[in-house]
């Protein structure tokens, strides 16, 4: 029962970490964009964008933080 808790923690974990780099790369899309600026951007637009963008990842990282805690908890001791 404990394997498959495991398995399924390690399973989110890995989702997690999925979702947090694409939300990354999409960052970095977005500024590499503004800082090409093939055309004029609104920069409050872009801002709001990035700060969106930013905010998903934070959420997320935080999910992932207590997502660790959880695996961290559920091991065996080592004592």
């Amino acid at each position: 029962m404990k394997l498959t808790l495991m398995n399924r923690l390690d399973a989110e974990e890995r989702e997690l970490m999925q979702q947090i780099q694409t939300y990354e790369a999409c960052t970095m899309a977005v500024l590499n964009m503004a800082s090409d600026q093939i055309r004029p951007l609104h920069k409050f637009a872009v801002e709001d964008i990035v700060s969106s963008l930013h905010r998903m990842t934070v959420e997320l990282q935080t999910e992932l933080l207590h997502l660790r805690l959880e695996k961290a908890l559920c091991q065996p001791s080592k004592n």
